[in-house]
This record gives C-alpha cells, structure tokens and sequence, in this order.
C-alpha cells in the first residue's frame, strides 16, 4: 500500500523527493519546538489562528481575562503574527527597561510597513531610528522642551482656551474639539513656529480626520494583524478610509513644509522643521536618510503624539471632574490657596500643589490613554523564564493591567486621588503609572505633557466649574480603544468661577 510513496524515491528524481520530505519535516519538527518554547496561550484554530479570542468588543477584558488563565506572558497567533501580550509591572519592566537593547523594534504591522514606511520616529527600529529620535529631541530642546520659555507658549493657548470657555457659558457643548486645538496649537509653535486658530476650517478638518485614523486603527486590529483584508469588497473595517486619511494628513504637513522651504533662510532657523530642512541641506548629494518623506512622518508623529496625549487626557479631566465635584472643588480650593485669584498658576507651583499632581496622577491613571501603547518586536531570540520569544515577535506592551491591578490599586475602578498621598500630604506611589511608559521607547513628549497637563488643568479649576449637561443623566465614565482609549462623546456646560 505504499508504493505510491516508494516508487518516487527509488526512481531517478529519489534524492530529490527524499531531501523535499527530509526539508518539510525539519520545518514542521523546528515550528513545533519554537512553538512549545513560546509562553502559553490560547490554541490556535487551523487558518484563522486566535483571531477569535480577539474579535471581541472589549480587548482590555480579553486580555485580563487571557492574563489571569495564563499569566503575564500570553501567546497569540493571528495572520502571519506571533503575537505576545506582556502584563504586569515588574515584568513589562524586565523586558522593556532591563532587555530594552533586544525589544524596541517595531513590527512589521500594515500602520509601520504600508502606511509610514517605516519613516520618522514612531515606526523606525535600529540604527536609524536612534540617530532620527535624537536628532528631533535636540531640535525640540532647541524649541522650548525643558525650558523656560516652553511655560509662554502654553500659556497664551491657556488664555485661549479660557476665552473659548467663557463664550460657551451656560451651554452645553462637547469640549473635545477646543481642548485638541489648544493642546495642538502648543505643538505647532514649536513645529511650525505658528498657531491656529479655533475656527480654522482646514485645521479642523485635520483634527477629525486624524482622531478618525487613531480610532480606526488599533495596535492590535485586523487592518495591521491580516492587511489581506484591505481587498475585501466593500471596505468593511475601512482600511480605504485608513488610507484616504493618512493622505490627507501627509498632504497638510507637506504644504506647510513646502511654505518653509520658500521662506527658508540659513540664519533664520525658527522652528522644528527648519532644523530639518538645514540639515537636508547639509546632506545635499549624500546617501542619507535625511529625506522628504522622513521629514513629513516625523512632523505627523510629532504633531499627533504632542496633540492626542494631552488632549485626551484633559477630556478625561473633564468627565472625572463632572462625575466626581468634591474632586473638582478640592482642586480649586489647593489652587486658590496657592496662587490666589489674581495670576495664573505657575510650573513653579508645580511643588506647593500635592493634590494637584495626585489628581492628575490618577486621571492618568484611571483614564488608562494608552492602554496598550505601541508594539515592540524583538530584534533577535529572547530568553525569558524558560520561554523563548524569537526574533520578529510582535510585543503587546499591556500597560492597562499596570493600571487595573488590584494587588497596586485598591478598587482599580474607582475614581480617587488621595491614593497617591501618604499621611503627611505628600504624593507618593505615582511610578506605577506608565502612561508615557520606560526603557528606549518611552515617550519623548512626557516633559511637555506633564506640564500642560499642569497649567491647563490648574487655570481651568480657578477660573471656571464643569458640570454635566443633564444633571439626571450623568455621562458614563466609558471610552472607546484606538490607538489611544478616549472617552466616550459626552457634553458638558462651564460656569464662571471669577
């Protein structure tokens, strides 16, 4: 009954035959070994993988849930993925601080490969990624990151915003919008050396368009684990309009880069992308990855991660404050104490004001605005704990069950500041919140970030109250997962305090 096998291995083409099963069942014998040494998960159905694991609505869960079958280490197989998803704080530590050398690639997910083709900062790995990360973290000190004249700048949007509020008094209105153009017109007088302003209908169009592309375009959504399903008629999970909108974006920067190069002078060097543009110059003739198309990616990750980080984390202010007012008036009452009603608070404040910082600490928290950050990959095999992960694993960096872990925050889900302040007043315990997450990849916006967060949430508290809408019809403290996890839409009305 077996000549139908022996017959090809006796005849002339034997050794050929031979060495293809010998070559098939050392690939299937070296898949399993690499399989059984990857941490445990899930079983993979034949074709689809555990794509079913993770096509439900709610991911967080999903990983909690795989999290406490499995552990801190949670294996998945989707498309041509293998997919690890890291929880817990010690280890998401050992991996991404202490192993940081061999974990902060980036995969090759459809956003990385097809979209930003692995230009500018976000998408890089290697090398060029670390000459291009520090090459803008120098052009960006050179523009107010970590100086003085940083607090001016935030301040005059501050003010704006203020104005904006005053307008809408007894209103009610969702705030989304004017929080992202505030926060948006920070980053671009460092970027662009100009702002916008509030009513500005293209400007407004970028901001939707984007937040449309953050929430369409999750880590961990089909478009980047199985790309093949862009091809399927009718464009159910909208990977055209993915596309069509990282046009749009691209096409904006590029017209304002274009503005900078007709006016570009040598000695006159005002703003981030005219650092760019005089060091493409300096490159003229050389082989170097100084280029257009990394200027512009680079000018996109800075202007989203600059606008969507804060903006969004004000929201959350905002909607915790609705629902928690003895919060709200705390607030204002350790902002009135220190500052007083005349000026407005200052970074150099920043001491005198535990509770402020307690609180945002907690809306950072609690908000949760990078639930499962950016992917990493592994650069070459790693061992962990007696498990392997092999070179080019995708790394789900699962900041969320930091964040949710009862065993660090008592009632994770509930809402309350004083967690982080000891008996004596002082903050304490803030270094379990990893919104901006550690190790290589940690955000380079933080510094910016946190003083925004700062001087918008303080001037906000002494100048005005947010209340809900409809007092008999709170808005849930509800959001919805992207790239980001922003609140759900909700409207709110603002009184005058002075």
């Amino acid at each position: 009954m077996f000549e139908f096998i022996i017959e090809p291995l006796t005849g002339s083409s034997g050794l050929v035959w031979t060495l293809l099963v010998l070559v098939v069942v050392y690939y299937l014998w070296d898949r399993h070994q690499r399989l059984k040494s990857l941490p445990p998960g899930p079983t993979p159905l034949p074709l689809l993988g555990n794509l079913l694991d993770l096509a439900s609505n709610d991911q967080l869960e999903t990983f909690r849930k795989l999290r406490g079958k499995y552990g801190d280490l949670v294996t998945l197989h989707v498309g041509s993925f293998t997919m690890v998803v890291v929880s817990g704080y010690d280890t998401l530590r050992e991996l991404f601080v202490k192993r940081g050398d061999v974990t902060s690639d980036r995969p090759d997910i459809y956003t990385f490969k097809e979209i930003t083709r692995r230009h500018g900062i976000t998408s890089r790995s290697g090398p060029e990624w670390k000459i291009h990360r520090t090459f803008a973290m120098g052009g960006l000190r050179d523009f107010g990151f970590g100086k003085k004249s940083l607090e001016g700048k935030i301040m005059e949007e501050v003010e704006v915003f203020l104005n904006v509020l005053d307008e809408k008094q007894g209103q009610a209105f969702n705030p989304d919008y004017c929080i992202q153009t505030s926060v948006a017109n920070v980053i671009c007088a460092i970027v662009f050396g100009k702002r916008f302003e509030h009513g500005d209908p293209r400007f407004i169009q970028l901001i939707s368009i984007i937040n449309e592309n953050l929430a369409l375009s999750g880590i961990a959504g089909l478009l980047n684990l199985i790309p093949s399903v862009r091809h399927i008629p009718g464009d159910p999970f909208q990977c055209g309009k993915v596309l069509s909108n990282a046009a749009k974006i691209y096409g904006y920067f590029g017209r304002l880069i274009d503005i900078h190069r007709v006016d570009y002078r040598e000695d006159d060097i005002s703003d981030l992308v005219h650092v760019y543009l005089k060091e493409m110059k300096k490159r003229e003739g050389q082989d170097t990855s100084f280029t257009d198309l990394q200027l512009v990616n680079t000018v996109a990750d800075v202007f989203v991660a600059g606008m969507e980080t804060t903006g969004t984390t004000l929201l959350w202010a905002i909607l915790f404050f609705i629902n928690n007012p003895d919060v709200q008036e705390r607030c204002h009452e350790e902002v009135t104490r220190v500052v007083g009603e005349g000026r407005f608070p200052s970074l150099s404040d920043r001491p005198q004001m535990p509770y402020i910082e307690a609180t945002i600490t907690e809306i950072l928290r609690r908000g949760d605005i990078a639930p499962l950050g950016m992917p990493h990959a592994t650069s070459k095999d790693v061992e962990y704990n007696g498990y392997i992960l092999p070179k080019g694993t995708m790394l789900v960096t699962n900041i969320n069950s930091v964040h949710t872990d009862p065993a660090t925050f008592q009632e994770p889900s509930k809402f309350d500041p004083t967690r982080f302040l000891d008996k004596d007043g002082k903050v304490y315990g803030t270094d379990r919140v990893i919104s901006f997450f550690f190790g290589r990849r940690v955000c380079m916006g933080e510094a910016l970030a946190r003083s925004e967060l700062f001087l918008f949430l303080t001037s906000m508290v002494q100048r005005v109250r947010f209340k809900p809408a409809d007092a008999e019809n709170m808005p849930p403290i509800k959001g919805t997962v992207g790239i980001t996890f922003k609140p759900c839409t909700f409207d709110c009305v603002v009184e005058k305090r002075l």
